[in-house]
């Protein structure tokens, strides 16, 4: 049986939940939205950052924490009912991470964000109800400096000589398409998102575990779209992506880039093995036992795809002409 997941509702890892959801009678926002923050950097002043996103409006709020949190848990969900907090007991991805969250999210769209980001508006039902019109799997923001100024966030697949590049473009206009939501930062259907998948905890670096996920949705016929209403910008300098090949871009390699469509279903040929073998640097026998899990996940999944990553590429950069 394969170890790749084929849905985000496999919960792998042990976690615990501190504080309650809200039970406010008059919570109209919650069942459309919910707030995911993700925790990095060990950044203080944590309820003083709670008071500003409980200021966006009354939404539910999930903090996902490390395995290790620097601050009394239990003391903040005492100040702040409603907001949860997802505590792990070992090291997670951070795509598994909002897996887990997704799936004790109770709104139907959950906003992704990180601890050292700020968005900046205020949540209406007017603006919800443009979130639920565009039925999209991802809507990613506008994203700002700790300068506000727009930073390049917009990512665009193309084949150069053979090779895979991903380019980095401003967020000209709603609607544009990105390959993957940079730094993991967008608004989430979640019923689009467990369809798809979510991320994949066998890739273990971020960048190619993001890269896989936006992959897979654009070969699966979803859409990853710039909301240029929505704008979220960096309270600190933002970090630049790693994006060194490693055992994870092998994995990503094969489910995504090795691929051949024959029309109507995804084939992944056993003579790409010796292809996959020369091109991953790893022992033979490690490579076959990568090539056989992709195998059969592919097997799985095979009627989903509509297309290959070279026709990704391809119609991006028609649709850009």
């Amino acid at each position: 049986m394969s170890t790749i997941p084929t849905t985000s509702n496999n919960v792998r890892v042990p976690y615990t939940i501190v504080g309650e959801k809200r039970s406010d009678k008059n919570l109209l926002l919650s069942p459309a939205l919910s707030l995911l923050v993700l925790n990095r950097g060990g950044r203080p002043f944590k309820a003083d950052y709670l008071k500003t996103l409980q200021k966006l409006g009354p939404i539910e709020i999930l903090s996902v924490e490390g395995a290790a949190p620097g601050y009394d848990i239990e003391a903040l969900a005492g100040r702040f009912p409603g907001v949860r907090f997802l505590l792990f007991q070992e090291d997670v991805s951070i795509g598994e991470q909002i897996n887990i969250g997704m799936k004790e999210a109770s709104g139907r769209n959950v906003l992704v964000i990180w601890n050292d980001m700020k968005p900046g508006y205020v949540l209406s039902p007017r603006f919800l109800k443009s979130l639920e019109e565009a039925d999209v799997l991802c809507q990613v923001p506008v994203l700002q400096n700790n300068r506000l100024e727009i930073i390049p966030s917009i990512k665009t697949p193309a084949f150069y000589k053979k090779k895979l590049k991903v380019l980095s473009l401003m967020p000209a206009a709603s609607m544009m398409e990105s390959l993957y939501p940079f730094d993991y930062t967008g608004i989430y259907q979640k019923k689009r998102f467990f369809l798809t998948g979510g991320f994949d905890h066998t890739i273990k670096t971020s960048y190619w575990q993001q890269m896989d996920f936006g992959f897979r949705a654009h070969l699966w016929g979803e859409k990853i779209v710039c909301n240029t209403s929505l704008k979220v910008s960096y309270l600190e300098e933002e970090g630049l992506e790693d994006t060194t090949p490693d055992d994870s871009y092998r994995l990503f390699y094969l489910k995504n880039l090795s691929l051949r469509y024959t029309g109507d279903a995804a084939l992944l040929s056993s003579w790409a093995v010796i292809r996959f073998y020369l091109r991953s640097g790893s022992p033979f026998f490690g490579a076959l036992k990568d090539f056989r899990e992709v195998k059969k996940w592919v097997g799985i999944n095979k009627y989903r795809f509509i297309c290959d990553a070279l026709s990704i590429t391809d119609l991006w950069e028609i649709k850009g002409e």
